[in-house]
């Protein structure tokens, strides 16, 4: 038996792991349960997702749910054989399996849900320590490439940071209810063999230990701060999506509620919803009707879209749309409804009854250039046009993006972008539109205007000039830790998700999951002027109206129950260089009425964003006298080009 089983049998009790011995095999469940997507029912650790096995061992994975997914290869070793890689051209509920015999980390995700991680680490019975790999690659990039890095690096840290996290929901989500104490995750502390320039770090007997390799570079132990309610207040309430969040009346396999936050008063949750009656199954994203009285709400790991009632909470309609309905958005003109089907092909398209606010099923929209039809795009976030004559999407699986023309009734161009484009944000005047590349870890600019449309220049970067080996970027060197204050790490972008412009369509504010940051942009320059922390798996982002004029971006984050209110242009001047987080709401809040009992990861599972009401341009103008009058009247016009008075 190798050294390394028994080390890692003792740290195992040390950490609570039931067995940590190599497998022979092993199968993960691919599952819809928060934290344990891929799941092999054995814990290391704190994590269900991570399996140690000998070479050439196989490694299964039995998709037993109602929802499409993906198993391919993220983070592998760079000699590894071409057979040991995994993917799949279209999203599927397929059992799939692959053999591993070249040593080192392999992390496996579902590219339409791309929290979903599982990792296998393949260990050379003859080594010591955990073999990880001399070399890592890492997918994406661009379009058709890929990233190769050292196994000891600035990125290799980061990377296993956020699966241990992403993981390890009982320890490592980062809860804001627990003000005053450490925020530190757990990681398991075992010997690694690593390299750096080729040579192995330390030797046989002094082998780095990850967790400490983790912790030195100062991501966490900060003290979680108390709750910081903005001074100056919103206008009127903000839906979110706690995508994980489980309660009694459902079974860990279908989570999800929806968190309604009071913007104009208390700044805090004032109604949960959950559904109980329906599967409801990773509720992730909302819109309203025109008149604010219907809010639209997609399951992502599911086939449905949801009618509920604004005021009560209640259902009014369930709709099955397609498989994994990801984003929601009505169109301008005719109040239809435009749900991205991230599991297929298209986006379907709803017709409105304007008596009852129900729903029917109009046609299915594919995102393909007719000339040129390749695999399903797998559309994510979109967005649609200020007058209703657009819709612009991400195809997560092709690379690129659609832009639809109504009166045209096809797809007028299909442009590369980058690496798993996963969201939209289109200018408010529909001039331009950007693109965030996950696995690109950058953003994408579209020029509508143009004949046909058209990129504008090469990719924006939200990695910020950063060096994968040493952490640095072209404006932050890290601090590194002495026996008096921790280190200090550099905030990048990278793996963006949300992406929208402003009303008033100068700035583009992001979600960056990989740093855990938000970034915002300038329009008139496409250069990021500001970066701010956000929190582990930083994700949503939309924008709502502030008291007073200006407006606030609602920023939202998976892995930690707080919902951000970003004052992204305090003085209202058009400049984002004293941007700031004005303060935060506690998304875990069980005493706030509810139609089922919260039961685990209070609060947590932050994605979809809605502020209500709806302050874009083209879709203000539809709002009744109610809540235009909340608004001030650049508010009512954010391009300023109608009446200052615009209420109906």
């Amino acid at each position: 038996m190798k050294y390394l089983r028994v080390l890692l049998m003792t740290v195992g009790l040390l950490y609570g792991a039931s067995d940590l011995a190599l497998a022979k095999d092993v199968t993960f469940k691919v599952t819809d349960v928060p934290g344990y997507w891929f799941d092999t029912g054995v814990d290391i650790a704190g994590t269900r997702s991570l399996a140690i096995i000998a070479p050439a061992d196989t490694v299964i994975f039995n998709q037993k749910v109602e929802a499409r997914h993906t198993v391919t290869s993220l983070i592998w070793p760079s000699n590894a054989k071409p057979g040991e890689l995994i993917d799949q051209d279209a999203a599927n509920t397929n059992n799939h399996q692959v053999t591993l015999a070249t040593p080192g980390l392999y992390v496996f995700v579902c590219k339409l849900h791309p929290y979903m991680l599982g990792a296998v680490i393949v260990d050379d019975p003859a080594t010591k320590g955990l073999d990880v790999g001399q070399q890592l690659t890492l997918l994406g990039v661009t379009p058709d490439g890929t990233l190769t890095f050292d196994s000891y690096s600035d990125l290799t840290l980061r990377l296993l940071r956020a699966f241990f996290i992403v993981t390890n929901p009982t320890t490592n989500w980062k809860d804001y209810t627990k003000a005053g104490q450490t925020y530190q995750p757990i990681y398991p502390n075992v010997p690694v063999r690593v390299y750096a320039g080729g040579n192995l770090v330390g030797d046989d007997d002094h082998l780095p230990l990850l967790g400490n390799a983790i912790v030195g570079q100062g991501y966490d132990g900060k003290v979680i701060p108390a709750q910081v309610k903005p001074s100056t207040k919103g206008v009127g309430e903000v839906w979110v999506d706690t995508q994980f969040e489980v309660t009694a009346g459902k079974t860990p396999s279908f989570p999800g509620t929806i968190s309604v936050v009071d913007a104009t008063n208390d700044w805090e949750v004032k109604k949960k919803i959950a559904l109980p009656a329906q599967k409801m199954n990773n509720g992730h994203n909302m819109w309203p009707s025109h008149n604010q009285e219907q809010i639209y709400q997609t399951e992502w790991h599911g086939k449905s879209l949801f009618v509920l009632d604004r005021e009560t909470g209640k259902l009014l309609q369930e709709i099955e749309v397609g498989y994994d309905p990801a984003h929601v958005m009505t169109r301008v003109d005719t109040e239809q409804v435009h749900t991205g089907l991230n599991g297929e092909d298209g986006v379907v398209e709803l017709n409105r009854n304007p008596m009852t606010g129900f729903l029917t099923k109009n046609r299915v929209i594919s995102m393909q250039d007719p000339a040129h039809p390749t695999k399903p795009t797998q559309p994510h976030a979109h967005w649609m046009g200020h007058d209703g004559a657009t819709m612009a999407t991400p195809n997560a699986n092709t690379a690129d993006s659609s832009l639809f023309d109504f009166d045209e009734n096809k797809v007028v161009s299909k442009l590369k972008t980058g690496a798993l484009s996963i969201a939209v944000g289109m200018m408010p005047d529909s001039s331009k539109y950007y693109v965030s590349n996950y696995l690109g870890h950058d953003l994408s600019v579209i020029n509508m205007m143009s004949l046909p449309p058209s990129r504008v220049g090469g990719n924006i970067s939200l990695l910020l000039g950063y060096n994968p080996v040493t952490g640095s970027t072209t404006s932050c060197t890290p601090t590194p830790a002495t026996s008096s204050s921790p280190a200090i790490p550099c905030l990048i972008g990278g793996l963006p998700v949300q992406t929208p412009v402003s009303p008033d369509g100068k700035f583009v504010v992001t979600a960056n999951t990989l740093g855990g940051t938000i970034t915002i942009l300038d329009t008139a320059t496409n250069k990021v002027v500001k970066i701010l922390a956000c929190d582990p798996g930083c994700h949503g982002v939309n924008f709502g109206a502030k008291q007073g004029g200006g407006y606030y971006a609602y920023v939202t984050s998976k892995f930690a129950n707080r919902l951000i209110v970003l004052d992204y242009d305090p003085k209202n001047n058009g400049k984002a260089d004293d941007a700031r987080i004005a303060g935060w709401v506690i998304l875990a809040n069980n005493s706030a009425p509810h139609d089922d009992a919260i039961t685990g990861n209070n609060g947590q599972g932050g994605q979809g964003v809605l502020p209500v009401p709806n302050v874009y341009n083209g879709w203000v103008q539809k709002l009744p006298v109610g809540f235009c009058t909340l608004l001030s009247h650049k508010q009512q016009n954010p391009l300023g080009n109608l009446p200052s008075e615009n209420c109906r």
